[in-house]
């Protein structure tokens, strides 16, 4: 029998698998894929508050498992989704190199400091998560339209100031943290770790 305190990361997997399965389901942004894709982003949605709720939820393999398989949306969705929304061509370009940036940026911040990869949940990521979400289920919607075009540049803005956010964050901490919600949370976060070394 399944132990309550699994069923989030059981959730967390399934997001994995359901990315996978967007790679071989044709046609792509067709009604199985936006199903399999909208699906996958709930669970999203419904792993972390849940982890929060359910007594001993929440685990360190819980949060990294968490961060891999949103990357692994996030990636899947940009290579496969995206280059069938037909946006301009130079937008398409413009998120991979802010993909490209925000896996670097995570990577370096947190090794340069921690000696670790920090992908931290801050509420800027989790609302790009959201933006990022919401961008397929518009272009199943209204189509191929200028609106879509638009709202990935107003993505990609989103996500970089994300980035740069997480980027000062992982440099300014004493210790890795995750679940830092913002920049404004450091000062208080770097207090209470000088406390709990006194």
């Amino acid at each position: 029998m399944i132990k309550m305190k699994h069923i989030p990361n059981i959730i967390t997997i399934l997001r994995i698998i359901l990315s996978v399965a967007l790679i071989f389901i044709t046609p792509v942004m067709g009604t199985i894929s936006f199903l399999v894709f909208f699906i996958a982003g709930i669970t999203d949605m419904i792993d972390g508050p849940l982890a929060r709720r359910i007594p001993d939820g929440q685990s360190k393999l819980g949060a990294d498992l968490d961060a891999f398989a949103d990357m692994f949306l996030i990636v899947i969705g940009v290579f496969v989704l995206m280059p069938a929304m037909k946006i301009w061509d130079w937008l398409w370009y413009a998120v991979i190199v802010v993909l490209v940036v925000k896996i670097l940026s995570a990577s370096i911040s947190g090794y340069i400091k921690h000696k670790t990869v920090i992908f931290t949940h801050t509420t800027a990521n989790k609302l790009a998560a959201l933006f990022l979400f919401l961008g397929p289920i518009l272009y199943f919607i209204l189509g191929n339209h200028i609106i879509i075009n638009l709202y990935v540049l107003f993505l990609i803005v989103w996500v970089l100031s994300a980035t740069i956010e997480e980027a000062l964050i992982n440099i300014l901490i004493k210790k890795p943290n995750k679940n830092i919600k913002g920049i404004w949370e450091v000062k208080k976060f770097n207090e209470d770790c000088d406390a709990d070394n006194q």
